[in-house]
């Protein structure tokens, strides 16, 4: 099977303007939207959400290659690199996946190929890897599935002899002054640097940071695309293969353009949707903080930490009890003077437990 870098097109992606344009201005005008929704936040509110954000993004990019990070070890680790800008100590990888989370929404100039090095570095901190922070020596394949004996090839990468050269011609293009559209140049610079896939590992993960320090040129992206890349991976696999297609004149990427855009349209749509919440949610507590005991506060505070999907549902009596750890005299109490104080209201639903709607 002939690779599209045999091509003897390669590397000049391009894209059928009318075909994308449709899906560029959707794009266009829900990130402006979001953006929107952001200029209106105080600075907590904002450094919140984009604390939240950058952390959706670390978990959701592993998630997509079957890692499993945890919450919590990422979430410290993201608050220690937000506050120590210079530089924040690494003791753990946790804190190396920080480091380069924020090393991709902070990119000075150009990426070059000594920052995805780097990266590559991160990724892999404390974890023997082939090949570290270099470009492989070696040849790799994208499989479909492997089974005893044989394997379905999807895609074979070029030969390591000719990486640096590829890797040189790419990073020599992104700090060219394109005049593309920023979503589309991120897609070309994601389809492209999967195409070389110039690490023994992560090249997944190391391409969708790339996607990130391609906004942050202009402006960071207000939400985790990966979150929404990691619902649709199998689509996306697709669509990189769609991408690397010989066209007239050049690698016609169009297919994954488009579908990176729509993809792109679905996760500003839902970065949007959770912006609204936590502003709404914060109103909710600034606006009820003088009618909240200690546990109203301790049940409410973990109802709401899961979304707005969970507080739809309300709070039962039996709930309540369960998350303020306390008895049911208490509870009923606690609940009348909810419903006094206009945070919750009675349900007409019947029940062995009553139940109430939060009012925010």
């Amino acid at each position: 099977m002939v690779q599209i870098w045999q091509s003897g097109l390669w590397p000049k992606f391009i894209y059928d303007h009318e075909a994308v344009e449709p899906h560029l201005a959707d794009a266009m005008q829900v990130l402006g939207e979001v953006q929107g929704v952001h200029a209106g936040m105080g600075p907590d509110d904002l450094a919140e959400l984009r604390r939240m954000q950058i952390v959706q993004e670390a978990l959701a990019s592993f998630e997509i290659e079957g890692v499993t990070l945890n919450h919590d070890e990422i979430e410290a680790s993201v608050i220690a690199s937000i506050k120590h800008r210079e530089g924040a100590a690494i003791a753990r990888r946790s804190d190396a996946i920080a480091a380069l989370m924020m090393a991709a929404r902070n990119v000075q100039g150009p990426v070059r190929g000594q920052d995805l090095c780097e990266w590559h570095r991160l990724l892999f901190y404390g974890i023997e890897v082939e090949n570290l922070g270099a470009w492989r020596g070696f040849d790799i394949e994208i499989v479909r599935s492997a089974t005893a004996g044989s394997h379905d090839v999807l895609y074979k990468a070029p030969p390591p002899d000719l990486v640096p050269g590829y890797m040189q011609d790419f990073t020599a293009w992104l700090a060219e002054e394109v005049a593309l559209p920023v979503p589309i140049r991120a897609a070309i610079a994601h389809l492209w640097f999967e195409s070389i896939h110039p690490f023994s590992d992560g090249n997944g993960r190391i391409g969708r940071a790339l996607i990130e320090a391609v906004f942050a040129a202009s402006h960071p992206l207000p939400f985790s695309l990966s979150r929404q890349i990691e619902k649709e991976k199998l689509d996306y696999y697709a669509a990189l293969q769609a991408g690397r297609q010989e066209g007239r004149g050049g690698i016609d990427a169009t297919p994954f353009v488009v579908w990176f855009l729509n993809t792109l349209t679905r996760a500003a749509d839902a970065g949007r949707a959770e912006a609204m919440y936590l502003v709404r949610r914060n109103h909710f507590f600034v606006r009820h903080a003088a009618d909240l005991n200690a546990r109203q506060h301790k049940a409410l505070t973990a109802i709401f930490a899961q979304g707005p999907e969970r507080v739809m549902l309300g709070l039962s009596a039996k709930g309540y009890r369960k998350i303020a750890k306390t008895t049911a005299p208490t509870a009923t109490r606690d609940l009348a003077a909810l419903e006094k104080a206009g945070v919750l209201k009675r349900s007409e639903a019947g029940g062995r437990s009553t139940s109430y709607e939060i009012l925010y």
